[in-house]
C-alpha cells in the first residue's frame, strides 16, 4: 500500500523535536528503546539500575548476559566481530531472547553478510516483534531487507523509520536514511513501470499509478534531505534529486536542481576593471574551471564507493549529472556506458537517452574531444556498465 503525496508531506514536515534543546532527549529515548526489557527497570524505577534483586534471583546470569549486551552495542560501530561474540555469548547465557538475535543480525550486516543478518533479524522478531523497533535497529533491519531483495518488506520499514530520523544521532546518518528510501522507492517505481508495460488495462492503468507514487514519494524524500542541514551527503541529495525529477518528466526542475554548481562556478571568478582587469578575470576564470573540474572529477570518483543506491547501474547516471554542466564530453561517456548496460534495458532508458542526446546537441552534434582535465574522469570498463 503506498502513501498518498500529501499524506506523506504531512509526515515529512512533522515538527518532530518542536524545541532545538529537545534533541538530546531524543537520542536518550532512542538508546533506551534499544534496551532489551529483560535488561529494563520495572514500575518505574530509572533506567541505570537494571534488573530488579527478585529477577537476578530467578535469573543469576541476567547482569553478566545484560553487560555483553550492552558492550555489543558499544562495540558495534569499531569492532563488529567483537560485538557478534558479544552477542552468541548472551544468547548462550539466557536462549530464547531477541536482543542477541538483534545484536547478531546488526553485527553480520556490519560485516558485510546482509543474509546472516536478514535471517537474524527474522529469529528477533519472532520472538518479539518489538525488538527492532529502535531507530538504528529499524534502519540496519531495512538495510538488509533491501539488500536480499526483499524490496516490499525494505519500504515499509523505512516509510515507518523516516518520521523518526530525529532520534538518529548525526545528520549524516539522517540524511542516508532518506537517501536510501529515495533510491529504494525510485527502484520499485521502476520495476512497476516494467510490469505496467506489460500489463493489460485496468491491471497497466493500476501499474502506472503505483510507479508514479513510488516515484513521488522518492521525490518527496530528497526534497526534505535537501531541506535539512548541510551535510556530506548535500551533493549526492542533490543529484539523487535531479535524477528522480527527470524521471518524472520534469526536466526543467532537474536542470533547477543542478544549477547550483554553475552558479557557484560564476561566482568563484573574480571581476577586475578595464583590459587589465579583463585578462585576470579570463585567466581567474578559467582557473577556476579546472578547479571546478578537478572537483567534479573528484566527486564522480566518490560516487563508486557509495552504498545507498537500490540499483547498481543509477551510480553511472549520478556521475553523468554530476559532470553535465562543466565536463560535457565526460558526461556524455557516462551516458553512453549507462545505456550500453542495463540502464539501457531498464525503464529509465528513454529519460537517459534524452539527456545524452541534449548533451551532444551541445557539443555541436557529437562528443568533443576532452579537455585534459576531462581524461581523468572517464568511465573506467566494467561489466554491465555499472561501477
Amino acid at each position: 500500500m503506498h502513501l498518498g503525496p500529501l499524506l506523506l508531506t504531512a509526515l515529512l514536515v512533522l515538527p518532530l523535536a518542536a524545541h532545538a534543546g529537545q534533541a538530546g532527549d531524543l537520542v536518550a529515548a532512542a538508546a533506551a528503546a534499544g534496551r532489551p526489557p529483560e535488561c529494563s527497570a520495572r514500575s518505574g524505577r530509572a533506567i541505570a539500575r537494571g534488573p530488579t534483586v527478585w529477577e537476578r534471583a530467578r535469573a543469576p546470569e541476567l547482569p553478566r548476559y545484560c553487560d555483553l549486551l550492552a558492550r555489543g552495542q558499544a562495540q558495534l560501530g569499531g569492532d563488529a566481530e567483537a560485538a557478534r561474540e558479544s552477542a552468541r555469548l548472551a544468547d548462550q547465557l539466557l536462549p530464547g531472547h531477541a536482543a542477541p538475535q538483534v545484536l547478531l543480525a546488526r553485527a553480520a550486516l556490519a560485516l558485510g553478510s546482509p543474509e546472516d543478518a536478514a535471517r537474524a533479524f527474522e529469529r528477533a522478531r519472532s520472538v518479539d516483534p518489538r525488538s527492532v523497533e529502535d531507530p538504528q535497529t529499524m534502519h540496519d533491519l531495512a538495510r538488509s531487507l533491501a539488500r536480499t531483495g526483499k524490496r516490499g518488506e525494505a519500504i515499509a520499514i523505512y516509510r515507518a523509520l523516516v518520521p523518526r530520523i530525529d532520534l538518529l544521532g548525526t545528520a549524516d546518518q539522517r540524511a542516508l536514511v532518506l537517501l536510501e528510501a529515495a533510491h529504494l522507492s525510485m527502484a520499485t517505481a521502476g520495476a512497476a513501470s516494467v510490469a505496467d508495460a506489460s500489463a493489460r488495462p485496468p491491471a497497466g492503468a493500476h501499474g502506472e499509478a503505483a510507479a508514479r507514487g513510488d516515484l513521488d514519494e522518492a521525490i518527496a524524500y530528497l526534497r526534505e534531505a535537501r531541506l535539512r542541514a548541510q551535510t556530506q551527503l548535500a551533493r549526492d541529495v542533490t543529484l539523487s534529486l535531479a535524477l528522480a525529477l527527470d524521471r518524472s518528466g520534469d526536466k526543467a526542475q532537474a536542470d533547477a536542481a543542478l544549477e547550483g554548481d554553475a552558479t557557484a562556478l560564476e561566482a568563484a571568478r573574480p571581476r577586475g576593471e578595464g583590459a587589465r582587469g579583463r585578462a585576470e578575470d579570463r585567466g581567474a576564470g578559467a582557473a577556476a574551471r579546472e578547479r571546478t573540474a578537478d572537483d567534479l572529477a573528484s566527486a564522480a570518483a566518490r560516487l563508486r564507493t557509495v552504498e545507498y543506491l537500490a540499483v547498481p547501474e543509477d551510480r553511472l547516471a549520478l556521475e553523468a549529472l554530476a559532470l553535465e554542466r562543466a565536463m560535457t564530453a565526460a558526461a556524455i561517456a557516462r551516458w553512453e556506458a549507462y545505456l550500453s548496460g542495463a540502464g539501457g534495458q531498464g525503464p529509465w532508458a528513454p529519460a537517459a537517452r534524452a539527456r545524452l542526446d541534449a548533451l551532444r546537441r551541445g557539443a555541436g552534434g557529437g562528443a568533443r574531444p576532452r579537455a585534459p582535465q576531462e581524461r581523468s574522469a572517464a568511465p573506467r570498463p566494467s561489466a554491465g556498465g555499472a561501477r
